[in-house]
C-alpha cells in the first residue's frame, strides 16, 4: 500500500517520498479509517486525499469554501494529468451541468465544491448518481464555533452523507484547539476517526513584531520591510480595503510592483492578480485576509501583516504561508495599541447585549403587526433602541433565528432588472427557443427567461424588480445558479441587471414574547464573546511578549519548546 502511493507521489508530484505526517495519515485514509488531520499551513494536507483519490476506485469529493483553493488545485492537478474539476459560483449553469455529467460518467477522480452546493437539490439529485468513494472537508475548523472561521453551511454536511452511500470522511485544517477538534469529529459525524497532529514548529520562519502606532510610521516600517528586496515574493496584509489601496499605491511610490486584492475588485480583476502573483509578475501583492488561502506558492520570502489580527489561529495561518519550501522566510507583525480596539468593536458588535436583542425583537414584531407580513430589518431598524449599529441589528435577527424565534420569510426583491431585447424579440425567443442556439440547450437560461417574461408581461414592464430567490426556484437550483442564469441573459443582450442585495425578510414564529421568555441561550452568547476576547487578548499577549515568539506561538497550541529560538526577534 505505502510503496503504491510512493510510486504515485513521484509519477505526478515529483517528490521523492512522503513526510512523516503525510505518509500516516496517507496509510490512514488508504486503510478505510475517518481521519481528521490537523497540520499548519505548508505542511501538505492537499495530498493527504489526493494520493488516495488516485489509488482508490471512485470519485473523491472535496469540500472547500475557498474558491483561490478550488482553482489553484484544480489547475495543478490538470497540469499533471489527472482528471480533476470544480464546481462554484463563478461557473454558468451549463458549465455546471456538464462538470457534474462527467462525475456522474467516472470521468472525474477529484471534484471541488463549495459546501453551499449542497443547499442545491439540482446538485444533491446529481451526486446521488456519482460513485463517491471519498469525501475530503478542507478549512474543517469551520463547522465549529469555537473556531475562528465558523461557517453555518458547514453544520448542514452532515445530514447528507447518508444520501452519498456515506461515504469514508477526511476532515483537514490547519489549526484546531482541543475544542475544535472535538466538534469537528461531532458535527461532521466522523466514525471513529484516527486524529493527528502535525507539529506546528517551523524553524525556517523568523517571527519579528515592531509596533507603530501611528499611519506614517507604518508606511515607514513597510517600505524598510521591502528596501533591498526588488522581486522577492511577499504578501503585505491589510485589514480593510481602503488600508490595501493606500499600502499599494505606497509601493508603488517606492518603485515597487505591487498589486492590490480585495473583496471590492472584480472577480476577473482579482483572479489577473491572483495569477501575475503566482507567476512571479507581480512579486507582491497587499491583500485583505481571503488572499492566500488554498493557494501553493512555496517561495513567498516575507509575510507582512499592518494590523494585529484578531486571533494568534487567524495569525498563524495567514503568517504561515511564507517558506512553505523550507527556506528562511520573515514573518513580520507591524502593530499598534489601536489595533485591539477595532477588534473589540467587531466582538462586541457580533454578540450584542441581551437588551438590544430583546429591543430588537420587540421592534420586529411591531413593524410585522403595522405591516401586515414580514419586514427587512431596514423597515424598523430606528425602532431598536440603543443600537448602535447595523451590524449589530444583524447579530442580534442571527441570534434570534438560531434560536427559533423569529424566522427568514424569504429574500425580498432584490434586483433591479430591464429588457434590453425588444417585447417582440423576448416574445419570438420565448415561443420557439430554437432559433437561438444559444438558449436551445440551456434549460436553465430558458427557465429564467420565461419567469422574467411572466412577471414583466412578456417584457412590456421595460423595467421591473426580480427576487433570486423566485429564480432560483423557477430553476430548481441555488442561488450563485440564479445568478449566472442572469449573467447569461445579459451578456446575450436581453436584459440589464444588478443585485441590489436588500435584506430578506422576517417574522416572528410564534405570539409575542416577553425578554424573559426568548428561548435564547445567553449563557452561551456570553461564552463566545469572552472566548473571542480571550482570544484576541492572547494575540495581544503576543505582540506585546518579551519573551521568545516561537515558544509563545507553540505553547498556544499546546507543544513545548526551548527558551530561545535563536530565530526571532526577541531571541536572535
Amino acid at each position: 500500500m505505502l510503496s503504491d502511493a510512493r510510486s504515485v507521489l513521484r509519477k505526478y508530484f515529483g517528490y521523492p517520498d512522503f513526510r512523516p505526517a503525510q505518509r500516516a495519515a496517507v496509510l490512514s485514509v488508504l486503510g478505510g479509517r475517518d481521519t481528521l488531520i490537523v497540520m499548519p499551513t505548508g505542511g501538505g494536507k492537499s495530498l493527504c486525499y489526493q494520493i488516495p483519490a488516485l489509488l482508490r476506485p471512485g470519485l473523491t469529493l472535496v469540500v472547500s469554501p475557498l474558491i483561490a483553493l478550488m482553482h489553484d488545485q484544480v489547475n495543478g492537478l490538470e497540469r499533471r494529468g489527472i482528471a480533476a474539476a470544480l464546481v462554484n459560483s463563478t461557473l454558468s449553469s451549463d458549465e455546471i451541468r456538464a462538470r457534474l455529467d462527467r462525475a456522474a460518467a467516472g470521468e472525474l477522480k477529484l471534484l471541488y465544491v463549495a459546501p453551499e452546493r449542497f443547499g442545491s437539490p439540482a446538485f444533491r439529485s446529481a451526486a446521488f448518481d456519482m460513485e463517491i468513494g471519498l469525501v475530503a472537508v478542507d478549512e474543517a475548523h469551520c463547522v465549529s464555533q469555537w473556531g475562528h472561521d465558523f461557517r453555518p453551511s458547514y453544520l448542514r454536511l452532515k445530514r447528507h452523507w447518508d444520501e452519498l452511500g456515506r461515504p469514508q470522511l477526511i476532515a483537514l485544517t490547519a489549526t484546531a484547539t482541543p475544542e475544535v477538534r472535538a466538534d469537528i469529529v461531532r458535527e461532521l459525524g466522523l466514525r471513529d476517526p484516527r486524529v493527528m497532529i502535525r507539529g506546528f514548529d517551523r524553524p525556517n520562519l523568523r517571527w519579528s513584531v515592531r509596533r507603530e502606532d501611528r499611519r506614517a510610521e507604518k508606511g515607514r516600517a513597510l517600505l524598510e520591510q521591502m528596501d533591498g528586496r526588488a522581486g522577492e515574493t511577499a504578501v503585505v496584509y491589510a485589514s480593510t480595503r481602503k488600508m490595501v489601496e493606500a499600502a499599494t499605491e505606497l509601493l508603488r511610490d517606492a518603485g515597487v510592483v505591487a498589486a492590490a486584492y480585495h473583496a471590492g475588485m472584480k472577480r476577473e480583476a482579482r483572479a489577473r492578480v491572483q495569477e501575475r502573483w503566482m507567476s512571479g509578475q507581480v512579486p507582491v501583492v497587499v491583500a485583505t485576509n481571503a488572499f492566500g488561502m488554498g493557494i501553493d506558492k512555496e517561495d513567498v520570502r516575507r509575510v507582512v501583516h499592518l494590523q494585529m489580527p484578531g486571533s494568534l489561529e487567524a495569525y498563524y495561518q495567514e503568517a504561515g504561508r511564507a517558506g512553505r519550501d523550507g527556506k528562511e522566510a520573515h514573518c513580520v507583525l507591524l502593530h499598534s495599541y489601536g489595533d485591539r480596539f477595532i477588534h473589540e468593536f467587531f466582538i462586541r458588535q457580533s454578540y450584542p447585549p441581551r437588551r438590544i436583542i430583546a429591543a430588537a425583537y420587540r421592534a420586529l414584531l411591531d413593524a410585522c403587526t403595522a405591516e401586515g407580513g414580514p419586514v427587512p430589518p431596514l423597515n424598523f431598524v430606528a425602532r431598536v433602541k440603543g443600537l448602535k449599529s447595523e451590524g449589530e441589528l444583524t447579530s442580534a435577527l442571527r441570534i434570534l433565528n438560531d434560536a427559533g424565534c423569529i424566522e427568514n420569510a424569504g429574500a425580498a426583491a432584490d434586483c433591479a432588472a430591464r429588457w434590453i431585447a425588444t417585447p417582440e424579440r423576448v416574445e419570438e425567443i420565448v415561443a420557439d427557443p430554437g432559433d437561438s442556439s444559444e438558449f436551445s440547450e440551456s434549460p436553465a437560461v430558458m427557465a429564467a427567461l420565461n419567469g422574467l417574461a411572466r412577471i414583466s408581461r412578456s417584457g412590456r414592464r421595460r423595467s421591473f424588480r426580480v427576487s433570486l430567490r423566485d429564480v432560483a426556484r423557477w430553476l430548481d437550483a441555488d442561488i450563485a445558479e440564479a445568478r449566472a442564469a442572469l449573467d447569461a441573459l445579459q451578456r446575450a443582450g436581453l436584459i440589464g441587471w444588478r443585485d441590489e442585495a436588500r435584506s430578506s425578510t422576517y417574522r416572528p414564529t410564534r405570539p409575542a414574547q416577553s425578554p424573559d421568555e426568548l428561548t435564547v441561550d445567553w449563557e452561551r452568547i456570553a461564552r463566545l464573546r469572552e472566548l473571542d476576547l480571550q482570544k484576541l487578548k492572547r494575540m495581544e499577549g503576543y505582540a506585546f511578549s518579551r519573551g521568545c515568539r516561537r515558544r509563545y506561538l507553540l505553547r498556544y497550541f499546546g507543544e513545548t519548546a526551548g527558551w530561545k529560538c535563536g530565530a526571532c526577534d526577541r531571541c536572535g
